[in-house]
């Protein structure tokens, strides 16, 4: 058994104010005897960007609080609660490469009792983020920890099903995404809201596994932090669109082998895959385009190149 939690938090443009959130959560949730903690979208530093330009003040911003990974004064604060209070935690960020310091990612981390594991640089950007920061190289990682194997993922990713698939196969028994989705209308009608929903669990259900999105409260922002399982049924979430942390404490290899072998007629949606039918998913298929990463070794292959 294993106990998972997802918070739902009001991030500020205030890495200070952010590390003593992280604190709260994380000593609540130890308390509670949590093993996983999983944070929202650039919760340690805030998103002070807009959606739709670059605007240089907030790009410089950006820069300002950026942190290297592992090596940041605040990721090591936070290695050292995990440390403290027995606890994986992971949460995305503002990462700053390590040999050029003009270029930004917004990465996931994982941490825990341990130390610093790893990390995922988002490679699906939306509206003005790919502006702000370079997308991953296309690395998809799986951790192992002492409850699971945990795949990293970071919000619109979710809308590629590649993603959550690439992590399935490599082994994930848990999905975590840290996410900063956006529904204007704050109802549960918002076309956002219901998007982003079936996204969430259409990622859990194709691929039988764990699915935790921890996502930003507050103005604009889509709430309902949320654990779902492999069926998929969400097991909990948080109220609505304020602040809060759902813990829910789960058999995790039982629920997943349920569901490979008891749901859907017994319908295993990974082992009944037929990869050799997808060859038009391959890069080296005519019909294709494929943008190769990372940047300096692009690749295309025009979509009509057969003679």
């Amino acid at each position: 058994m294993a106990k998972i939690a997802a918070v739902s938090m009001e991030v500020a443009c205030d890495t200070q104010a952010n590390v003593e959130k992280f604190e709260k959560y994380i000593r609540e949730a130890a308390a509670q005897d949590v093993d996983l903690i999983v944070f929202p979208e650039c919760s340690l530093q805030g998103l002070p960007i807009g959606l739709t330009a670059i605007e240089s003040p907030k790009a410089f911003k950006l820069h300002e609080v950026a942190e290297q990974v592992p090596n940041g004064e605040n990721v090591q604060k936070v290695i050292a609660l995990a440390k403290e209070n027995n606890i994986y935690v992971v949460w995305s960020m503002v990462e700053q490469d390590q040999e050029r310091f003009d270029v930004l990612y917004n990465t996931c981390v994982l941490v825990g009792p341990e130390g610093y594991i790893g990390k995922y640089r988002k490679v699906h950007q939306a509206l003005a983020e790919r502006l702000y920061m370079y997308p991953g190289n296309g690395e998809y990682p799986v951790f192992d920890t002492r409850i699971g194997k945990v795949g990293l993922s970071v919000c619109f990713d979710k809308a590629y099903p590649e993603v959550a698939r690439i992590l399935a196969i490599q082994g994930a028994e848990i999905i975590v995404a840290p996410t900063a989705w956006r529904c204007m209308d704050r109802t549960d009608e918002d076309p956002d809201f219901r998007l982003a929903n079936i996204f969430a669990f259409s990622r859990a259900m194709e691929n039988m596994v764990f699915y935790v999105e921890a996502t930003h409260a507050g103005p604009c922002r889509m709430g309902h932090s949320r654990i779902i399982g492999p069926n998929p049924i969400q097991i909990c979430a948080t109220t609505g669109y304020d602040e809060g942390m759902a813990v829910a404490e789960v058999d995790i290899q039982q629920e997943i082998l349920n569901a490979r072998l008891a749901a859907m007629a017994g319908s295993d949606l990974l082992k009944d895959r037929k990869p050799g039918t997808y060859s038009i998913l391959t890069e080296n298929n005519p019909y294709v385009l494929n943008y190769g990463l990372p940047h300096d070794d692009v690749q295309t292959t025009e979509i009509f190149e057969e003679e």
